[in-house]
């Protein structure tokens, strides 16, 4: 259940990472590292996946599992992020959607009880 690779494997091990507090949560935003500085679009929504945004550091896959644990809102972009949360069951596979043939996918964790 995962997504077909035809990424740049030299780098499809780093991810770009950026935490943020965001209305008392913890909101990670994760893209494949080549991504970054790239557009992306759907119809007439572009994503511009910029490093001031998406990368205060680099990091590995196991680093990206403990973000995605403890993030209550993930923005993810690219195949082997977006495999991630996947393969952690963190969200479905129907709910990625596509920009420019790139996976995206947000996910939003409940916290509190409404």
């Amino acid at each position: 259940m995962t997504i077909e690779n035809t990424g740049q494997k030299s780098q499809s091990q780093r991810y770009a990472i950026r935490t943020m507090n965001y209305q008392n949560s913890i909101m990670v935003n994760i893209c494949d590292l080549y991504l970054i500085d790239k557009q992306i679009h759907h119809d007439n929504v572009t994503i511009n996946i910029e490093k001031s945004y998406w990368m205060d550091k680099i990091v590995d896959e196991s680093e990206i599992e403990s973000y995605l644990k403890k993030s209550t809102i993930s923005n993810l972009a690219g195949k082997e992020t977006v495999n991630k949360a996947i393969e952690m069951k963190l969200a479905k596979k129907s709910s990625v959607k596509y920009f420019s043939d790139v996976p995206f996918l947000m996910i939003y964790r409940f916290t509190q009880s409404y």
